[in-house]
């Protein structure tokens, strides 16, 4: 069970990476902001541990599979950042940021200047949530070809 965490960390991290990136760019670079952060992505170490480790003690192999494939997908997909030098915001993580920015201080009020913390773990969450239905959607495109292939 300790490499299922270890990938589960690694993983997240590598997912989070150019969200952290630009949450630091547009976040107010104080300690708590990155706190804020930080703690973000601990919990969906945890979440996708714990959904990763239920799936295995369940018998849910294929299942199984699919995730983690997906989470090596959306990993690739940061790539598509690349795509900014020409003016095109393409990316996933872009998308989902501006989306949790607007909800965060537009919607709620929180405000990152008065409230670094919960303003940057508030993203975290959001964004991280926005780009696990993304990787749900993957997960379930992967798992039915998977499952269909297998009968065929």
């Amino acid at each position: 069970m300790r490499n299922h965490w270890l990938f589960w960390g690694f993983w997240v991290l590598v997912n989070a990476l150019v969200s952290f990136t630009w949450g630091s760019i547009v976040v107010n670079s104080v300690p708590l902001a990155f706190a804020g952060m930080l703690v973000g992505i601990v919990i969906f170490i945890l979440i996708y541990g714990s959904v990763d480790a239920y799936l295995l003690k369940q018998g849910y192999t294929q299942l199984h599979n699919a995730l983690r494939r997906s989470v090596f997908i959306k990993a690739g997909l940061q790539l598509m950042n690349g795509f900014l030098i020409f003016g095109w915001p393409l990316s996933p993580e872009m998308w989902a940021g501006i989306i949790s920015v607007g909800i965060t201080d537009d919607r709620l009020g929180i405000s990152q200047i008065h409230h670094p913390f919960a303003f940057a773990l508030l993203n975290t969450l959001l964004t991280g949530a926005i780009l696990s239905l993304l990787v749900a959607v993957l997960t379930a495109v992967i798992f039915a070809i998977r499952t269909r292939t297998k009968k065929s």
